[in-house]
């Protein structure tokens, strides 16, 4: 399995559940990506701030999608294949 670091900037739908943010798919160059499972949820420390990580899944790829509640943004971290 190859693990490809990519950090770019993606869109992200999510479901916001008993106060937890759920990602449900997001785009990126264009193309949707149905979440199938979110894997784990953690929060991990860049410089003075937090940022919390998504380990999610789909058909046939692993993902790792970043979230900065500061600055409201996703990242698209790492792909990896099944």
């Amino acid at each position: 399995m190859e693990v490809q670091k990519v950090n770019e900037p993606i869109r992200v739908f999510v479901d916001f559940k008993a106060q937890q943010v759920r990602p449900i798919a997001f785009l990126r160059a264009g193309r949707r990506y149905d979440v199938q499972r979110v894997n784990l949820v953690y929060k991990r420390r860049l410089g003075a701030r937090f940022v919390w990580c998504f380990a999610v899944s789909d058909a046939g790829n692993n993902f790792i999608l970043m979230y900065d509640p500061e600055s409201l943004q996703w990242m698209l971290e790492e792909v990896s294949g099944l």
